[in-house]
């Protein structure tokens, strides 16, 4: 592509100017406010038409070359983007790219977030090999206006590197983040939440390369750095832990996942309060964590302050971790999470009682039954026979099903 008149005859997208006439600023801003209020609701086919209309005023006014007009294409490739309308948007932002291309040359650091842009819906349409010669194109010019250790340049060499992961192409990815992570700390310091992008990157690569250790290593500087910068009771230091906690729950080193996920809820209940479903979802991490480590006692009363429509959800949740703990002989781990599970889904105390019983029009659920047959099996495989039988009886009577015991007679 190239910025010169003769270029622009031929071009279908780019054409001379019409000149300058009237235009009514204030209707037009307040066109481009109601689109931006309708594309915040996510009404983006009532904004991309009110931003067309505000494009066609600005072309008739400052020409159809001007960079004036750049923001009004961008809007509109932003609302077609919301709606995937990916070849529309393209089109788009490739007339961005050709304006600002002749009016402010080829390797203008402003040419940057239009390849941007473009490389993103490329990468929507899976087109990556086209995506990775822009953002290619994009540290070449950050090089050429801020040579090899700019700060543009890392943050596009981030850019890449991410695409790179996207594509699950670690091994292209790792020198990416290296070079970007060298330059940030140059340029920023050791401390900068410029970091953060790099250090996520690269947690993801040691990850991908099922290296723990060096996982747990960027994880915990990426902390460090966000308790530096945000404050270590900040919104932004939860999700690291949590990320954090994962990591140590994958690792069954139960009582430092514990403690990532205590001030992660401790921070989210602060901030959010306790009905916030990201607080909800930290009390079962917790709670998991708990009952892995055999303290049932203190994992019930958390879990049962979630009594809510997710309650199943966790209950499976607990059923699917103690299914794997039995697969893996980890056979009193998965005593105490089948134990909450069904602390969890017997709300009518079925399990625990002599003379067991529930009204037929509020059954327990099905989901029960099913944890006491998982649980009976792993009881026999403990030797546990006269439990299991008993676990065996009451799935029976809550799936209507013949008395296991008086069959066997």
């Amino acid at each position: 592509m190239r910025g010169d008149a003769g270029d622009t005859l031929d071009n279908p997208d780019i054409m001379p100017s019409r000149g300058v006439t009237h235009m009514d600023s204030r209707v037009t801003q307040e066109w481009c406010d109601r689109a931006e209020a309708l594309s915040a609701q996510s009404h983006y086919a009532e904004a991309e038409r009110l931003f067309t209309k505000v494009l066609e005023e600005r072309e008739h006014a400052f020409g159809l070359n001007s960079l004036k007009i750049v923001p009004d294409i961008d809007n509109l490739a932003r609302v077609n983007f919301a709606q995937m309308k990916y070849q529309e948007t393209e089109g788009f932002y490739r007339r961005s790219l050709q304006i600002v291309e002749m009016a402010s040359g080829h390797d203008h650091l402003d040419v940057i977030p239009v390849l941007d842009n473009l490389a993103r819906v490329i990468v929507a349409q899976e087109r990556y090999p086209a995506a990775e010669d822009l953002e290619r194109r994009a540290i070449q010019i950050a090089e050429k206006n801020q040579g090899p250790d700019g700060p543009v340049v890392a943050r596009e060499l981030d850019r890449l590197a991410g695409l790179y992961l996207f594509e699950k192409k670690v091994d292209l990815a790792e020198p990416f983040c290296q070079r970007a992570l060298r330059i940030q700390e140059k340029v920023y310091g050791l401390s900068s939440p410029e970091l953060l992008l790099t250090l996520d990157e690269y947690g993801a690569i040691y990850a991908a390369r099922q290296k723990p250790d060096q996982v747990e290593s960027a994880l915990r500087r990426a902390l460090a750095v966000r308790e530096t910068v945000y404050g270590p009771s900040s919104a932004e230091v939860a999700p690291a832990l949590d990320q954090l906690g994962e990591l140590y729950t994958q690792q069954k080193r139960y009582p430092e996942a514990a403690q990532c996920y205590e001030r992660a809820l401790f921070i989210r209940g602060k901030l959010l309060g306790n009905d916030d479903p990201a607080t909800k979802a930290n009390l079962e991490h917790v709670a998991e964590v708990y009952s892995a480590q055999g303290r049932t006692a203190e994992a019930e009363p958390l879990l049962k302050q979630m009594l809510t429509a997710r309650e199943l959800d966790t209950a499976a949740r607990v059923n699917t971790m103690a299914a794997l703990a039995v697969s893996e002989n980890h056979n009193t781990e998965a005593d105490s999470l089948y134990k909450l599970a069904i602390a969890l889904l017997d709300r009518h105390g079925i399990v625990a009682a002599r003379h067991p019983s529930f009204d037929p029009s509020d059954p327990p659920p099905p989901l029960l039954a099913e944890t006491l047959e998982n649980y009976a099996t792993l009881l026999r495989k403990m030797r546990k026979k006269g439990d299991a039988t008993k676990m065996e009886k009451r799935a029976a009577l809550i799936a209507g099903k013949p008395d296991p015991g008086k069959r066997s007679r």
